[in-house]
């Protein structure tokens, strides 16, 4: 049996807004297993970093978080103050942010800023910290790295300072990690470099790994499972071979739809499109959220909120009313490996 280092179940986000309440995460439940690795995977503005945020407690100070459980490591971390919260945050579980310029402190040197950690969290001395970093920056393939504890973030290039914030997540090895597209600003060649290793260190240190992105490519060479979401709701989740091999889901054909196939996309072909916009997600919303988009769309989408329901094998779920054999063909698409 999987040892469970994270437990989510219905958690929902609602934050005052002028015109209402946004509801940017709707009643989501998901899992992490040890040594496993998950990835939530939908367009931007989905709900996908907020999910993050939330489980992290970094949510913004208006928004409103609710959840029946919330669970690290068989422990509730629901509501449990912000300083037992903080005794956790860059101890049991860590989070790589989308934009590590932006992450690190410009008024601090690399090694501050790596040590911080592990001395507010862990009994060591400031050599001990200082080793431990020198360690971590080796293992993130960052040459001379004695050298760089004294540098600055804007001394170094975008991938360096991804390896940086990998290595600082790292310090006192966390049970989870997050990492929330970490690879989005860096070029396709760094991208791969850092997505391998995540994969090593994974299986180094044993932990738990969720990985938010939008690029389906991504998500096929490391997912162990996948949840889809779509206007704050997961609309799909099961492993990585039942999402990319058995979509159900239209929304879900629809983005696998829109990855050209190497050698079998024709160079200048029209890439596949998702018609129409994403609905406004202030105020009441009724029925299924991708119906105004959905070819399938009929008079009990619009009607009735839709649930996850199982799909043809184990552990797969999709939100449609539909059986899974009418909505093979909402989406002209080929399965991708």
């Amino acid at each position: 049996m999987p040892e469970r280092i994270l437990e989510v179940e219905d958690l929902t986000i609602d934050i005052p807004v002028p015109s209402g309440v946004l509801h940017p995460v709707q009643g989501i439940s998901f899992h992490v297993d040890r040594g496993e690795t998950l990835c939530i995977v939908g367009e931007s503005g989905c709900g996908k970093s907020l999910t993050s945020l939330a489980v992290m407690d970094l949510l913004p100070q208006k928004a409103i978080r609710r959840a029946a459980r919330l669970e690290l490591d068989k422990s509730s971390i629901l509501d449990i103050g912000e300083r037992p919260m903080a005794d956790i945050r860059g101890n049991r579980m860590s989070m790589i942010f989308q934009e590590p310029m932006t992450s690190l402190n410009p008024a601090y040197t690399i090694g501050n800023q790596l040590a911080e950690a592990l001395l507010r969290h862990r009994k060591v001395t400031a050599s001990e910290a200082r080793d431990r970093a020198i360690y971590l920056l080796e293992r993130v393939g960052i040459t001379a790295a004695k050298g760089r504890l004294g540098q600055y973030p804007h001394q170094l290039s975008g991938g360096l300072r991804q390896r940086v914030m990998i290595a600082m997540a790292l310090m006192c090895e966390p049970d989870l990690i997050i990492a929330d597209e970490p690879t989005t600003a860096l070029d396709v060649t760094i991208q791969a470099q850092i997505l391998h290793l995540l994969a090593e260190l994974q299986d180094e240190f044993h932990m738990g790994l969720i990985l938010i992105t939008h690029d389906l490519g991504v998500v096929a060479r490391v997912a162990d499972r996948v949840a889809v979401m779509y206007a704050g709701q997961i609309v799909e989740k099961g492993t990585a071979a039942q999402i990319y091999e058995s979509p159900t889901h239209p929304y879900t054909q629809g983005l696998l739809a829109c990855i050209p196939i190497p050698g079998k996309t024709e160079r200048g072909a029209h890439l596949g499109a998702i018609p129409g916009i994403v609905p406004s997600l202030v105020g009441d919303m009724r029925g299924c959220h991708f119906a105004s988009r959905c070819p399938l769309a009929h008079d009990p989408c619009w009607r009735e909120d839709v649930a996850l329901t199982p799909a043809a094998s184990e552990g797969h779920d999709y939100r449609c009313v539909l059986a899974p054999d009418k909505t093979a063909a909402s989406f002209d698409i080929e399965a991708v490996a």
